[in-house]
């Protein structure tokens, strides 16, 4: 009886993803293929919220609801890893020596880390 609440926000949760489309096939099929802006607006719209939040709750110092200070863990930066891989992205749809990119990157990966 205790859990209700969940159940009860995550059916609410599910209405909502089924009639903004979002577990249709035709609109993942579509997202895949990049022949429509519905899903990766919402994704992105998801990003954006949720960095907006997370400012916010470290801005004003916020506590948990039990009362606890909110510890946020010290992350390394993986910009030089972001980089090589958005370089070796083939958007085209052609395998171009993926192996050896993949390679390329772990020697990278591991030299710079």
């Amino acid at each position: 009886m205790k859990y209700i609440k969940y159940l009860i926000l995550g059916t609410v949760f599910g209405i909502v993803l089924t009639k903004a489309e979002l577990i249709s096939w035709f609109r993942i099929f579509e997202m895949f293929k990049f022949q429509a802006f519905h899903m990766y607006g919402v994704i992105g719209s998801a990003v954006v919220i949720g960095v907006i939040i997370t400012r916010i709750i470290k801005a004003t110092k916020m506590k948990s609801l039990s009362g606890d200070q909110l510890r946020w863990l010290q992350r390394r930066s993986h910009t030089l890893g972001i980089l090589l891989a958005v370089q070796f992205l083939d958007w085209d749809g052609h395998s171009q020596e993926h192996v050896q990119d993949l390679c390329l990157f772990k020697w990278v990966m591991d030299t710079w880390s």
